[in-house]
């Protein structure tokens, strides 16, 4: 018995390195294939990671990193905590993780919250449950990119509000489902699941100690991104340059791919209201891009990805409903 489950796993072992080979070999040939597609677009990704992504996360992130490292989490969200607890029965310290990632843009919103769960602040349930909805493109990008340069709209914050209102929706759905498996004795509450979390206290040791290891841990995710960002970037190319399918077709593989060159594409190549309910639904989703980025920065957790990826699926498909829904009855 136990050699034929030795034997099944091995034979899966293999398939799977097996096709992740050929994945691999295959992009390797198509790079050979077309280095000058593969060159443009991956100075692209750079200059995008360099002149963008860069300088409106690297501060960001520092400064995250530094609240944490003090132990002042608890204080910074102590004006807005209550709201957000009843907003979406998350506890205080789960908190700073939504603020993050309501104010920054990905991945620092699961950054931040798997720090809190590998510190103990927050229970894995609760961990995956925020991952779900605090991690967004940025504020100024979902408003002055998305909503005034590819969707010219005169009211460009309604991107951001729709993209949120689908998130807060999913949370909404999956209380109901948590509450659902409670009340069934399968799934305990979070207060009884986590009883021992650790309490947040101030740091007492240097100041420039947190600094130094906070600019540390910011470079190093960021690099990670950059390395994303300049990969996707890559396909994104590949997929214009050899893709046999109409533009539109193109446009949607590249938004699934990378959101920023997606939207330029979508814009451009599906007019009306049809391509501003998927660029609103592709920006929720945010790319595989993001879910690469978001799946390093929590690979040193067990949160799953998959989960992640399901509820951003879902996001995606809520916001660009409630836009179509929007634009039939208001103005833009």
């Amino acid at each position: 018995m136990y050699g034929m489950w030795f034997l099944e796993n091995g034979v899966v072992v293999f398939v799977k390195q097996t096709i992740m080979a050929m994945v691999i070999g295959s992009i390797i040939i198509v790079f050979l294939l077309f280095p000058q597609a593969v060159s443009d677009s991956a100075k692209e990704g750079l200059l995008m990671w360099f002149q963008i992504v860069l300088p409106s996360l690297l501060p960001f992130s520092i400064v995250s990193s530094v609240i944490m490292g003090l132990g002042l989490t608890e204080r910074i969200t102590g004006v807005v905590a209550p709201v957000l607890q009843r907003v979406f029965g998350i506890t205080r310290s789960g908190c700073y993780a939504v603020v993050v990632g309501m104010l920054s843009g990905y991945p620092l919103g699961a950054a931040t919250t798997a720090e809190l769960y590998r510190g103990q602040r927050i229970c894995k349930e609760e961990a995956q449950y925020i991952l779900t909805f605090c991690n967004n493109a940025s504020p100024m990008f979902l408003t002055e990119f998305i909503g005034v340069s590819c969707m010219g709209l005169h009211k460009p914050l309604i991107v951001l509000i729709l993209v949120y209102i689908a998130g807060w929706i999913g949370s909404v759905i999956d209380r109901g489902r948590r509450h659902i498996m409670r009340s069934l004795g399968l799934e305990n509450s979070w207060s009884a699941e986590f009883a021992g979390r650790k309490q947040e206290k101030p740091y007492a040791g240097n100041v420039i100690n947190v600094l130094d290891e906070s600019i540390l841990h910011s470079f190093v995710i960021l690099t990670k991104v950059g390395g994303y960002i300049i990969l996707f970037s890559i396909l994104a190319g590949i997929v214009q340059q050899m893709c046999p399918f109409a533009p539109e077709y193109k446009a949607g593989i590249v938004s699934a791919l990378e959101i920023t060159t997606g939207a330029v594409l979508l814009s451009s190549t599906i007019p009306g209201i049809s391509g501003q309910v998927l660029l609103v639904a592709f920006c929720a989703f945010g790319g595989l891009s993001s879910v690469a980025q978001t799946a390093s920065v929590i690979s040193e957790t067990d949160l799953s990805t998959g989960k992640y990826v399901i509820a951003k699926i879902r996001q995606g498909i809520v916001a660009g409903i409630l836009y179509w829904l929007c634009s039939t009855h208001l103005s833009f």
